[in-house]
Order: structure tokens, then sequence, then C-alpha cells
């Protein structure tokens, strides 16, 4: 018994020693931090060229907002990671006076991350897009529009996933 005993701790030594020691490089291995950005930035814009959503005619437009964009780098894989979310206000007034006026909320957002695999020789992505659009109009009419895109590029340098989709309901 106490032979089996002392071999069993004689071999648990040995692994955690073992382990301890495979250990030892991963700790004192100099892994670069990732590299990250925020900018956070206010927009306004106005324009003229475009019918609102749910109209024919054209409207002057003013949309104004905030956007922030996070970008993180890795180093040691050439790995990129990137968001932004964007949100704001829009008023729509038609050109010709004829329609109603909008006034609402929009919101977008981007993801996108992107690495080498096979020792560079592919890159593997994956994008999601959202765009999301409410108006009133000052005659109680109402518009809604949601987009929502998204692929895959895998390993294989394959599309393997790819959609989108787009809803607009206009009241």
């Amino acid at each position: 018994m106490k032979t089996a005993a002392g071999k069993t701790r004689v071999v648990v030594w040995l692994l955690v020693s073992a382990a301890g020691l495979m250990l030892v490089p991963a700790g004192t291995a100099s892994a670069q931090p990732p590299i990250t950005f925020t900018d956070v930035s206010k927009f306004s814009e106005s324009f003229s060229d475009d019918p609102f959503v749910c109209q024919d005619e054209l409207y002057a437009q003013t949309v104004s907002g905030q956007v922030v964009l996070h970008r993180t780098y890795f180093p040691d894989t050439g790995a990129i990671h990137l968001h932004e979310d964007g949100h704001g206000q829009v008023v729509a007034v038609p050109l010709d006076g004829t329609g109603p006026t909008y006034t609402g909320n929009f919101w977008f957002s981007d993801t996108e991350s992107i690495r080498a695999v096979k020792s560079g020789d592919v890159l593997v992505e994956q994008d999601t897009d959202f765009d999301h659009l409410v108006a009133r109009g000052s005659d109680g009419s109402k518009v809604l529009s949601n987009f929502h895109a998204h692929f895959t590029v895998n390993a294989n340098g394959a599309v393997s996933v790819a959609f989108d989709k787009f809803r607009m309901v206009c009241t």
C-alpha cells in the first residue's frame, strides 16, 4: 500500500512539475497588448437632392447626431476589430411644400472583425450592419425603415454566410 501511494504521489508530482514548466515560457513571453482607439464625434448635414423615405418628392433634410468609432488592433496576430455606432435626429421638409414634414430618430451600427489565417494567405472576416429609422409626419403618417446585413468569410476564403434584410413600413 505504501508503495502504490508513493508511486501515485511521484506521478502527480511529475505531472504538476511538467505542467509548471510548460507554463513558464507562456508566462514570460512578452505578448503585445492590443492597441485601441476610440473616437467620438458629432455631425450635422443638410441636403435636398433625395426624396425622404416613403415619399416621391424631394425633401430638404437635416440630420445631426453622434458617432462612436472603436478600433482594436492585435499586433501579435494582425487581427483588427472595428465597431461603429451612431444615432441622431432627422428633420425633412418637402421642397415644394405639398407633403408632410417629418421628424424622426435613427441609429446605425457596423461591426467588423478581420484576421489572417493560413500563414497570412487568407483573411477571415465577419461584418454586420444595422440601420434603423423611425419618423412621424406632420399629417400623422409614420415611417419605419430597418436594414440588417451580415456576411462571413471563412478560413477557406469562401463566403459561408451572407444575407441582407430590408423592411420599410409607411402608414
